[in-house]
């Protein structure tokens, strides 16, 4: 008998439950870390915070990882832990106000990012894109970014959002109408 990953029963039996565990998750994250980010990246616009809800997601991935019974819903399922982490980072923050820090905190370190002619011509069409996106209203924005970014069916999408295929599909062709207006307001041509 074969298990999920390519592990045979036999050596299975040797190894303890929790090593087990501990590599189906390695695996998870291994696959999932980075588009998760750049998912959640594209919701909250923020680095920083994208990189926090990522970790959240992933400590809740381990915490439920049992929980996982079809490993073909095993994307969807964490795409649905992050998206409400990300939609809940969003309410916290929605409900405090930051104060503005006198110092940068990062002051004497290097810059890792390229230099000002390359970051200005690459960034212009990144920017106005990311903007016309953050006009668009949450559940239009995770649908959008699920459908196109991440190349998820009508029905994962609706596994993720926790709605019918046909609502799904009323609200990508919504959020494909809301974007088509933001990037106009943005100077795009049709």
């Amino acid at each position: 008998m074969v298990l999920p990953g390519g592990a045979s029963w036999s050596a299975a039996v040797t190894r303890p439950v929790a090593d087990l565990r501990d590599d189906a998750f390695a695996r998870l994250f291994d696959e999932f870390s980075a588009p998760i980010y750049n998912y959640v990246l594209r919701m909250v616009a923020d680095a920083d915070r994208a990189a926090d809800i990522t970790q959240d997601t992933f400590i809740k991935a381990y915490r439920k990882l049992d929980t996982v019974t079809d490993a073909a819903a095993t994307r969807s399922w964490l795409y649905r832990i992050a998206t409400n982490t990300a939609i809940d980072d969003m309410r916290r923050r929605r409900m405090t106000t930051t104060m503005p820090d006198d110092a940068p905190a990062f002051a004497n370190r290097a810059d890792p990012r390229p230099g000002p002619e390359a970051e200005v011509l690459s960034r212009t069409l990144d920017e106005r894109v990311q903007r016309a996106l953050m006009t668009l209203r949450p559940n239009h924005r995770q649908c959008l970014l699920l459908s196109d970014l991440e190349d998820m069916s009508a029905h994962q999408i609706g596994e993720v959002m926790e709605l019918s295929y046909a609502a799904v599909r009323t609200l990508l062709c919504r959020a494909r109408g809301e974007m088509r207006r933001a990037l106009a307001a943005e100077g795009f041509a049709r």
